[in-house]
Protein backbone atom coordinates (compact mmCIF):
# COMPACT_ATOMS: atom_id res chain seq x y z
CA UNK A 1 0.00 0.00 0.00
CA UNK A 2 0.97 3.64 -0.73
CA UNK A 3 2.75 5.85 1.59
CA UNK A 4 1.56 9.46 1.76
CA UNK A 5 3.79 11.58 4.54
CA UNK A 6 1.94 14.22 6.89
CA UNK A 7 3.67 16.65 9.88
CA UNK A 8 0.03 15.90 11.51
CA UNK A 9 -2.86 13.96 10.74
CA UNK A 10 -6.45 14.95 11.99
CA UNK A 11 -8.80 11.53 12.81
CA UNK A 12 -12.19 12.71 13.01
CA UNK A 13 -14.14 15.59 10.96
CA UNK A 14 -16.42 17.01 14.01
CA UNK A 15 -16.00 19.92 15.51
CA UNK A 16 -13.04 18.70 17.86
CA UNK A 17 -11.05 17.56 14.45
CA UNK A 18 -11.70 20.95 12.99
CA UNK A 19 -11.65 22.83 15.34
CA UNK A 20 -7.76 20.56 15.82
CA UNK A 21 -6.77 21.51 12.11
CA UNK A 22 -8.00 25.19 12.02
CA UNK A 23 -5.46 25.97 15.34
CA UNK A 24 -2.72 23.99 13.42
CA UNK A 25 -3.35 26.13 10.67
CA UNK A 26 -3.57 29.25 12.56
CA UNK A 27 -0.75 29.94 15.05
CA UNK A 28 -2.00 33.65 15.76
CA UNK A 29 -5.47 32.10 17.03
CA UNK A 30 -3.36 30.21 19.51
CA UNK A 31 -0.03 31.96 21.02
CA UNK A 32 2.38 29.82 19.29
CA UNK A 33 5.37 31.31 17.67
CA UNK A 34 7.42 28.62 15.82
CA UNK A 35 4.80 27.26 13.35
CA UNK A 36 4.06 29.79 10.43
CA UNK A 37 0.90 29.10 8.27
CA UNK A 38 1.49 26.66 5.32
CA UNK A 39 4.62 25.33 6.30
CA UNK A 40 2.96 22.08 7.74
CA UNK A 41 1.36 19.10 5.80
CA UNK A 42 -2.25 18.94 7.86
CA UNK A 43 -4.41 16.03 6.48
CA UNK A 44 -7.90 15.81 8.02
CA UNK A 45 -9.65 12.53 7.55
CA UNK A 46 -13.69 12.17 7.99
CA UNK A 47 -14.96 8.54 8.07
CA UNK A 48 -18.22 9.21 7.26
CA UNK A 49 -19.64 11.19 4.04
CA UNK A 50 -20.79 14.16 6.02
CA UNK A 51 -18.55 16.84 8.04
CA UNK A 52 -19.75 17.89 11.37
CA UNK A 53 -20.00 14.75 13.28
CA UNK A 54 -22.84 15.30 16.18
CA UNK A 55 -23.36 18.94 14.29
CA UNK A 56 -26.04 17.87 11.92
CA UNK A 57 -28.79 20.69 10.70
CA UNK A 58 -31.48 19.11 8.28
CA UNK A 59 -33.55 21.47 5.78
CA UNK A 60 -37.10 20.74 4.99
CA UNK A 61 -38.09 21.10 1.22
CA UNK A 62 -40.53 24.12 2.85
CA UNK A 63 -37.58 25.95 4.69
CA UNK A 64 -37.39 24.67 8.53
CA UNK A 65 -34.22 23.81 9.44
CA UNK A 66 -34.43 20.68 11.71
CA UNK A 67 -31.17 20.31 14.30
CA UNK A 68 -30.84 16.42 15.21
CA UNK A 69 -27.72 17.32 17.72
CA UNK A 70 -27.00 20.55 18.90
CA UNK A 71 -29.42 23.35 18.72
CA UNK A 72 -27.47 26.41 20.16
CA UNK A 73 -24.35 27.10 21.75
CA UNK A 74 -23.57 29.74 25.00
CA UNK A 75 -21.44 32.42 24.34
CA UNK A 76 -20.40 32.66 28.10
CA UNK A 77 -16.76 32.69 29.91
CA UNK A 78 -13.44 32.03 27.84
CA UNK A 79 -14.86 28.92 25.79
CA UNK A 80 -17.76 30.74 24.47
CA UNK A 81 -15.87 33.76 23.63
CA UNK A 82 -13.09 31.64 21.97
CA UNK A 83 -15.84 29.97 19.53
CA UNK A 84 -16.97 33.38 18.80
CA UNK A 85 -13.47 34.33 17.95
CA UNK A 86 -13.42 31.03 15.91
CA UNK A 87 -16.51 32.20 13.74
CA UNK A 88 -15.01 35.77 13.11
CA UNK A 89 -12.10 34.37 12.17
CA UNK A 90 -13.99 31.77 9.35
CA UNK A 91 -15.56 34.74 8.26
CA UNK A 92 -19.63 34.01 8.67
CA UNK A 93 -20.51 36.94 11.89
CA UNK A 94 -23.17 38.00 9.70
CA UNK A 95 -24.81 34.72 9.95
CA UNK A 96 -25.25 34.46 13.75
CA UNK A 97 -28.61 34.79 15.04
CA UNK A 98 -28.52 35.53 18.97
CA UNK A 99 -30.71 35.03 21.76
CA UNK A 100 -30.31 37.42 24.55
CA UNK A 101 -30.30 37.40 28.16
CA UNK A 102 -34.20 38.67 28.56
CA UNK A 103 -35.63 36.84 25.98
CA UNK A 104 -38.69 34.16 26.99
CA UNK A 105 -36.48 31.13 25.81
CA UNK A 106 -34.06 32.47 28.29
CA UNK A 107 -36.53 33.33 31.07
CA UNK A 108 -38.48 30.65 30.95
CA UNK A 109 -37.02 27.32 31.56
CA UNK A 110 -39.39 24.35 32.69
CA UNK A 111 -39.53 20.99 34.65
CA UNK A 112 -42.40 18.40 33.75
CA UNK A 113 -43.87 16.69 37.07
CA UNK A 114 -46.93 14.58 37.07
CA UNK A 115 -48.53 18.26 38.52
CA UNK A 116 -47.65 19.63 35.37
CA UNK A 117 -45.07 22.40 34.24
CA UNK A 118 -43.09 24.41 36.33
CA UNK A 119 -41.04 27.32 35.93
CA UNK A 120 -37.85 27.91 37.35
CA UNK A 121 -36.45 31.01 38.93
CA UNK A 122 -34.77 33.19 36.46
CA UNK A 123 -34.70 36.26 38.67
CA UNK A 124 -34.00 37.23 42.44
CA UNK A 125 -37.99 37.30 42.66
CA UNK A 126 -38.62 33.79 42.10
CA UNK A 127 -35.82 32.49 44.08
CA UNK A 128 -37.39 34.39 47.47
CA UNK A 129 -40.80 33.04 46.77
CA UNK A 130 -41.75 29.14 47.05
CA UNK A 131 -42.17 27.90 43.62
CA UNK A 132 -43.37 24.17 43.02
CA UNK A 133 -42.44 21.67 43.24
CA UNK A 134 -40.20 22.86 45.72
CA UNK A 135 -40.91 22.96 49.34
CA UNK A 136 -39.52 25.84 50.55
CA UNK A 137 -38.29 28.99 48.37
CA UNK A 138 -34.50 28.11 46.26
CA UNK A 139 -33.40 31.52 48.44
CA UNK A 140 -33.49 29.49 51.91
CA UNK A 141 -31.53 26.27 50.99
CA UNK A 142 -28.96 29.21 49.24
CA UNK A 143 -28.68 31.03 52.59
CA UNK A 144 -27.80 27.67 54.09
CA UNK A 145 -25.46 26.22 51.79
CA UNK A 146 -21.84 27.99 52.95
CA UNK A 147 -22.42 25.69 56.24
CA UNK A 148 -23.22 22.34 54.70
CA UNK A 149 -20.91 19.94 55.63
CA UNK A 150 -17.66 19.26 53.12
CA UNK A 151 -16.88 16.13 51.42
CA UNK A 152 -13.26 15.33 51.54
CA UNK A 153 -13.79 12.20 48.76
CA UNK A 154 -11.42 12.53 45.85
CA UNK A 155 -15.11 12.50 43.69
CA UNK A 156 -18.72 12.38 44.35
CA UNK A 157 -21.43 12.04 42.15
CA UNK A 158 -23.67 15.28 41.14
CA UNK A 159 -26.74 13.97 42.88
CA UNK A 160 -24.79 13.14 46.21
CA UNK A 161 -22.92 16.75 45.80
CA UNK A 162 -26.71 18.49 45.45
CA UNK A 163 -28.29 16.81 48.35
CA UNK A 164 -25.36 17.19 50.63
CA UNK A 165 -25.11 20.73 49.97
CA UNK A 166 -28.72 22.14 48.73
CA UNK A 167 -30.94 19.30 49.87
CA UNK A 168 -32.80 16.15 48.65
CA UNK A 169 -35.04 18.49 46.39
CA UNK A 170 -32.77 20.33 44.58
CA UNK A 171 -30.97 17.37 43.72
CA UNK A 172 -34.32 15.60 42.15
CA UNK A 173 -35.51 18.43 40.67
CA UNK A 174 -32.74 20.68 39.33
CA UNK A 175 -29.85 18.44 39.44
CA UNK A 176 -31.16 15.65 38.27
CA UNK A 177 -33.29 16.75 34.92
CA UNK A 178 -30.42 18.98 34.18
CA UNK A 179 -28.15 15.93 33.67
CA UNK A 180 -30.79 14.60 31.95
CA UNK A 181 -30.87 18.06 29.45
CA UNK A 182 -27.07 18.39 28.75
CA UNK A 183 -25.54 14.78 29.16
CA UNK A 184 -28.72 12.26 28.80
CA UNK A 185 -27.41 10.90 32.14
CA UNK A 186 -28.50 9.66 35.67
CA UNK A 187 -26.90 12.28 38.09
CA UNK A 188 -26.36 9.55 40.54
CA UNK A 189 -23.97 7.59 38.39
CA UNK A 190 -22.25 10.74 36.88
CA UNK A 191 -18.87 12.60 38.48
CA UNK A 192 -19.53 16.17 39.87
CA UNK A 193 -15.60 16.45 39.49
CA UNK A 194 -15.67 15.83 35.58
CA UNK A 195 -19.21 17.39 35.06
CA UNK A 196 -19.09 20.59 36.74
CA UNK A 197 -15.30 21.27 37.75
CA UNK A 198 -16.27 24.63 38.79
CA UNK A 199 -18.69 23.68 41.31
CA UNK A 200 -16.36 20.84 42.65
CA UNK A 201 -13.40 23.15 43.07
CA UNK A 202 -15.54 26.02 44.44
CA UNK A 203 -16.21 23.89 47.29
CA UNK A 204 -12.49 22.34 47.68
CA UNK A 205 -11.22 25.73 47.95
CA UNK A 206 -13.57 27.69 49.51
CA UNK A 207 -16.00 25.53 51.38
CA UNK A 208 -19.23 26.48 49.48
CA UNK A 209 -20.20 26.58 45.76
CA UNK A 210 -21.70 30.57 46.70
CA UNK A 211 -18.43 31.83 48.26
CA UNK A 212 -16.83 30.50 45.88
CA UNK A 213 -19.08 32.25 43.08
CA UNK A 214 -18.21 35.67 45.33
CA UNK A 215 -14.49 35.00 45.30
CA UNK A 216 -13.43 33.40 42.47
CA UNK A 217 -12.35 35.23 39.63
CA UNK A 218 -13.10 34.89 36.23
CA UNK A 219 -11.14 33.28 33.72
CA UNK A 220 -8.65 35.75 31.72
CA UNK A 221 -6.72 34.38 28.53
CA UNK A 222 -5.26 37.47 26.92
CA UNK A 223 -6.05 36.91 23.17
CA UNK A 224 -9.50 35.14 23.85
CA UNK A 225 -12.50 37.58 23.32
CA UNK A 226 -11.01 40.57 21.62
CA UNK A 227 -13.16 39.98 18.06
CA UNK A 228 -15.73 42.31 17.81
CA UNK A 229 -18.42 39.70 17.33
CA UNK A 230 -17.36 38.51 21.24
CA UNK A 231 -17.17 41.94 22.22
CA UNK A 232 -20.82 42.56 20.61
CA UNK A 233 -22.22 39.26 22.69
CA UNK A 234 -21.20 40.71 25.76
CA UNK A 235 -22.71 44.37 25.41
CA UNK A 236 -26.22 42.72 23.76
CA UNK A 237 -26.11 40.07 26.11
CA UNK A 238 -26.71 37.27 24.41
CA UNK A 239 -27.83 33.89 26.57
CA UNK A 240 -27.16 31.46 23.46
CA UNK A 241 -26.73 31.75 19.40
CA UNK A 242 -26.98 29.88 16.36
CA UNK A 243 -26.80 30.55 12.91
CA UNK A 244 -29.10 31.12 9.93
CA UNK A 245 -29.23 27.82 8.24
CA UNK A 246 -28.49 26.12 11.52
CA UNK A 247 -25.32 24.95 13.17
CA UNK A 248 -24.27 22.54 10.24
CA UNK A 249 -22.96 25.99 9.19
CA UNK A 250 -20.07 26.25 11.53
CA UNK A 251 -18.26 23.04 10.60
CA UNK A 252 -19.49 23.40 6.84
CA UNK A 253 -17.44 26.83 6.97
CA UNK A 254 -14.97 25.70 8.87
CA UNK A 255 -14.17 22.79 6.49
CA UNK A 256 -14.12 25.57 3.26
CA UNK A 257 -12.02 27.69 5.30
CA UNK A 258 -9.00 24.71 6.15
CA UNK A 259 -8.97 23.97 2.43
CA UNK A 260 -8.45 27.19 0.96
CA UNK A 261 -5.16 27.45 3.63
CA UNK A 262 -4.20 24.19 2.11
CA UNK A 263 -5.54 21.50 4.93
CA UNK A 264 -6.53 18.34 2.90
CA UNK A 265 -9.77 17.38 3.76
CA UNK A 266 -10.96 14.10 3.01
CA UNK A 267 -14.35 12.43 4.13
CA UNK A 268 -15.74 9.02 3.33
CA UNK A 269 -12.59 8.10 4.49
CA UNK A 270 -12.48 5.68 7.70
CA UNK A 271 -9.39 5.00 9.26
CA UNK A 272 -8.82 1.50 10.08
CA UNK A 273 -5.61 1.33 12.72
CA UNK A 274 -3.34 3.89 13.89
CA UNK A 275 0.22 2.09 14.78
CA UNK A 276 3.65 3.75 16.03
CA UNK A 277 6.99 3.38 15.24
CA UNK A 278 11.08 4.68 14.58
CA UNK A 279 11.26 6.33 11.04
CA UNK A 280 14.90 6.11 12.12
CA UNK A 281 16.43 2.60 13.58
CA UNK A 282 19.22 5.24 14.64
CA UNK A 283 16.90 7.35 16.25
CA UNK A 284 14.62 5.36 18.90
CA UNK A 285 13.68 8.81 20.87
CA UNK A 286 11.23 9.78 18.90
CA UNK A 287 8.25 7.95 17.03
CA UNK A 288 5.97 8.72 14.07
CA UNK A 289 2.35 7.95 13.80
CA UNK A 290 1.23 4.97 10.56
CA UNK A 291 -2.35 6.04 10.12
CA UNK A 292 -3.89 3.13 7.64
CA UNK A 293 -7.01 3.75 5.41
CA UNK A 294 -8.58 1.67 2.81
CA UNK A 295 -6.13 3.17 0.31
CA UNK A 296 -3.28 5.11 1.98
CA UNK A 297 -0.59 4.76 4.65
CA UNK A 298 -0.36 7.84 5.86
CA UNK A 299 2.94 8.41 8.06
CA UNK A 300 3.05 11.61 10.08
CA UNK A 301 4.62 13.56 13.20
CA UNK A 302 1.79 13.48 15.27
CA UNK A 303 -1.99 11.87 14.96
CA UNK A 304 -5.01 14.27 16.25
CA UNK A 305 -7.67 11.81 17.18
CA UNK A 306 -10.88 13.39 17.35
CA UNK A 307 -13.21 10.47 17.19
CA UNK A 308 -14.56 8.76 20.05
CA UNK A 309 -12.50 6.90 23.01
CA UNK A 310 -14.20 3.93 22.03
CA UNK A 311 -13.56 4.85 18.38
CA UNK A 312 -10.59 5.49 19.26
CA UNK A 313 -9.28 2.04 21.43
CA UNK A 314 -10.30 0.16 18.63
CA UNK A 315 -7.63 1.83 15.90
CA UNK A 316 -4.67 0.93 18.17
CA UNK A 317 -2.39 -1.68 17.86
CA UNK A 318 -2.03 -4.69 20.11
CA UNK A 319 1.34 -3.58 22.18
CA UNK A 320 -1.02 -0.84 23.71
CA UNK A 321 -3.36 -2.79 25.10
CA UNK A 322 -3.73 -0.59 28.48
CA UNK A 323 -4.26 2.22 26.90
CA UNK A 324 -7.01 0.92 24.77
CA UNK A 325 -8.52 -0.97 28.26
CA UNK A 326 -8.84 2.83 29.52
CA UNK A 327 -10.22 4.74 26.41
CA UNK A 328 -13.16 1.58 26.70
CA UNK A 329 -13.91 2.28 30.29
CA UNK A 330 -14.95 5.80 28.74
CA UNK A 331 -19.08 4.55 27.81
CA UNK A 332 -21.89 6.53 25.93
CA UNK A 333 -25.22 6.35 25.20
CA UNK A 334 -27.44 7.12 22.71
CA UNK A 335 -29.90 9.45 22.20
CA UNK A 336 -33.24 9.85 20.19
CA UNK A 337 -34.21 13.00 18.57
CA UNK A 338 -37.68 13.64 17.34
CA UNK A 339 -38.18 16.82 15.34
CA UNK A 340 -41.64 17.85 15.17
CA UNK A 341 -43.60 20.48 13.11
CA UNK A 342 -47.27 21.05 13.84
CA UNK A 343 -49.49 23.25 12.05
CA UNK A 344 -51.69 26.38 13.48
CA UNK A 345 -50.56 25.20 17.24
CA UNK A 346 -50.37 27.35 20.65
CA UNK A 347 -47.64 25.92 22.70
CA UNK A 348 -49.29 26.13 27.02
CA UNK A 349 -46.01 27.97 28.06
CA UNK A 350 -43.62 30.18 26.51
CA UNK A 351 -40.06 29.26 26.52
CA UNK A 352 -36.94 27.24 26.05
CA UNK A 353 -38.73 24.12 26.81
CA UNK A 354 -38.52 21.82 29.46
CA UNK A 355 -37.10 18.81 31.30
CA UNK A 356 -38.25 15.84 33.38
CA UNK A 357 -36.40 14.26 36.33
CA UNK A 358 -35.91 10.74 36.34
CA UNK A 359 -38.31 9.83 39.52
CA UNK A 360 -41.13 10.54 37.02
CA UNK A 361 -42.14 8.04 34.55
CA UNK A 362 -41.79 9.35 31.34
CA UNK A 363 -40.73 8.09 27.94
CA UNK A 364 -39.03 11.46 26.96
CA UNK A 365 -35.67 13.31 28.80
CA UNK A 366 -37.16 16.69 27.84
CA UNK A 367 -38.47 18.77 25.00
CA UNK A 368 -37.47 22.16 23.33
CA UNK A 369 -39.73 24.34 21.75
CA UNK A 370 -37.23 25.00 18.83
CA UNK A 371 -39.89 27.93 17.12
CA UNK A 372 -39.48 29.94 20.89
CA UNK A 373 -36.33 30.56 20.89
CA UNK A 374 -35.15 30.61 16.92
CA UNK A 375 -38.11 31.66 14.82
CA UNK A 376 -35.56 32.58 12.14
CA UNK A 377 -35.31 29.03 11.53
CA UNK A 378 -38.59 28.11 10.74
CA UNK A 379 -40.79 27.84 7.51
CA UNK A 380 -40.91 31.25 5.64
CA UNK A 381 -43.92 30.48 4.06
CA UNK A 382 -47.18 29.02 6.53
CA UNK A 383 -44.41 28.84 9.56
CA UNK A 384 -45.21 25.83 11.94
CA UNK A 385 -44.29 25.19 15.29
CA UNK A 386 -41.32 23.29 15.82
CA UNK A 387 -40.72 21.18 19.15
CA UNK A 388 -37.85 18.77 19.15
CA UNK A 389 -38.38 15.61 21.83
CA UNK A 390 -35.06 13.89 23.17
CA UNK A 391 -35.06 10.12 24.69
CA UNK A 392 -33.41 7.35 25.70
CA UNK A 393 -29.60 8.82 27.35
CA UNK A 394 -29.01 5.82 29.83
CA UNK A 395 -32.61 4.70 29.52
CA UNK A 396 -32.62 3.94 26.22
CA UNK A 397 -32.15 0.27 26.53
CA UNK A 398 -34.92 -0.27 29.16
CA UNK A 399 -37.53 1.69 27.65
CA UNK A 400 -36.90 1.42 24.02
CA UNK A 401 -34.14 -1.97 23.88
CA UNK A 402 -31.27 -1.67 21.97
CA UNK A 403 -30.44 1.20 19.94
CA UNK A 404 -29.30 -0.98 16.85
CA UNK A 405 -32.42 -2.49 16.54
CA UNK A 406 -35.41 -0.11 17.55
CA UNK A 407 -38.58 0.70 16.33
CA UNK A 408 -38.42 4.37 14.76
CA UNK A 409 -42.65 4.35 14.62
CA UNK A 410 -42.27 3.69 18.61
CA UNK A 411 -40.50 6.24 19.33
CA UNK A 412 -42.19 8.71 17.49
CA UNK A 413 -45.63 7.20 18.99
CA UNK A 414 -43.79 7.34 22.57
CA UNK A 415 -42.97 10.88 21.94
CA UNK A 416 -46.62 11.80 20.42
CA UNK A 417 -48.47 10.24 24.07
CA UNK A 418 -45.38 11.98 25.85
CA UNK A 419 -46.15 15.96 24.92
CA UNK A 420 -49.91 14.68 24.72
CA UNK A 421 -49.86 13.62 28.42
CA UNK A 422 -47.54 16.22 29.60
CA UNK A 423 -49.09 19.68 27.43
CA UNK A 424 -51.74 18.33 26.25
CA UNK A 425 -50.79 18.81 22.50
CA UNK A 426 -53.43 16.36 20.94
CA UNK A 427 -52.86 16.29 17.08
CA UNK A 428 -50.89 14.53 14.65
CA UNK A 429 -47.76 16.69 13.17
CA UNK A 430 -47.36 18.18 9.93
CA UNK A 431 -43.65 16.52 10.06
CA UNK A 432 -41.87 14.08 11.72
CA UNK A 433 -38.40 12.91 11.64
CA UNK A 434 -36.94 10.10 14.42
CA UNK A 435 -32.86 10.12 14.36
CA UNK A 436 -31.53 7.72 16.83
CA UNK A 437 -27.93 9.20 17.30
CA UNK A 438 -25.50 6.16 18.38
CA UNK A 439 -23.12 6.63 21.37
CA UNK A 440 -23.46 10.15 21.19
CA UNK A 441 -22.65 12.01 24.77
CA UNK A 442 -20.28 10.31 26.96
CA UNK A 443 -20.58 9.68 30.15
CA UNK A 444 -18.20 11.02 32.59
CA UNK A 445 -19.07 8.48 35.56
CA UNK A 446 -16.82 8.60 39.11
CA UNK A 447 -13.34 8.63 38.56
CA UNK A 448 -14.03 10.15 35.06
CA UNK A 449 -10.74 12.66 35.58
CA UNK A 450 -8.49 10.13 37.24
CA UNK A 451 -9.41 7.76 34.22
CA UNK A 452 -8.76 10.64 32.25
CA UNK A 453 -5.29 11.54 33.82
CA UNK A 454 -4.01 7.67 33.58
CA UNK A 455 -4.91 8.40 29.55
CA UNK A 456 -2.56 11.19 29.34
CA UNK A 457 0.35 9.70 31.59
CA UNK A 458 0.19 6.56 29.44
CA UNK A 459 0.78 8.54 26.10
CA UNK A 460 3.02 10.80 27.72
CA UNK A 461 5.22 8.10 29.03
CA UNK A 462 5.41 6.25 26.16
CA UNK A 463 6.37 9.01 24.20
CA UNK A 464 3.34 8.38 21.70
CA UNK A 465 3.29 11.32 18.82
CA UNK A 466 -0.77 11.14 20.11
CA UNK A 467 -3.10 13.62 20.95
CA UNK A 468 -6.39 13.14 22.00
CA UNK A 469 -9.33 15.63 21.90
CA UNK A 470 -13.15 15.63 22.08
CA UNK A 471 -16.34 15.39 23.88
CA UNK A 472 -14.64 11.89 25.60
CA UNK A 473 -12.55 13.45 27.68
CA UNK A 474 -13.01 17.01 29.25
CA UNK A 475 -16.32 18.75 28.52
CA UNK A 476 -19.34 17.89 26.09
CA UNK A 477 -19.88 21.07 24.70
CA UNK A 478 -19.38 22.47 21.91
CA UNK A 479 -17.23 25.30 23.10
CA UNK A 480 -15.18 22.47 25.30
CA UNK A 481 -14.28 20.98 22.22
CA UNK A 482 -12.88 23.38 20.30
CA UNK A 483 -11.39 24.98 23.69
CA UNK A 484 -9.50 21.49 23.78
CA UNK A 485 -8.54 21.57 20.47
CA UNK A 486 -6.89 24.49 20.55
CA UNK A 487 -5.54 23.69 24.39
CA UNK A 488 -4.33 20.94 22.68
CA UNK A 489 -2.28 22.68 19.47
CA UNK A 490 -0.82 24.80 22.03
CA UNK A 491 0.80 22.07 23.86
CA UNK A 492 2.08 20.87 20.88
CA UNK A 493 4.52 23.73 20.68
CA UNK A 494 6.03 23.27 24.07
Amino acid sequence: MAVRRADVVVLGGGISGLASAFYLTSPHNTGASDRQEGHKKIVLLEGSPRIGGWIHSHLTPEGAVHERGTRSIRPAGIVGKNTLDLVSAIGIEDQVVPVTRSHPATQNRFIYTPGGLHRLPSSLGGLVRRQTPFSQSLAARLAREPFAQRCHEDDETIHDFFSRRLGREVAEFLADPFCRGIFAGDSRELSMKACFPALFDAERKYGSIILGSMRSKPEKVPDVGKTRLAQRAAEEKWASWTLTNGLQTLPNKLSDWLIQQGVEVHSSTPCVKVEFGHRDEGDLSRQVARVTTEDWVWEAEHVICSTSSQVTQALLPAEHSRLSDLLSAITSCAVAVVNLEFDDLELPVNGFGYLVPSSVPSKVLGVVFDSCAFPELDRRKDPTTKLTCMMGGAWFNELFGDPNHSDLDDLLHSALEAIKNQMGINQQPAYAKVNILHDCIPHYKLGHTKLVDDIQSYIKDHRLPLTLVGASYRGVSVNDCIMQARQAVQALDT
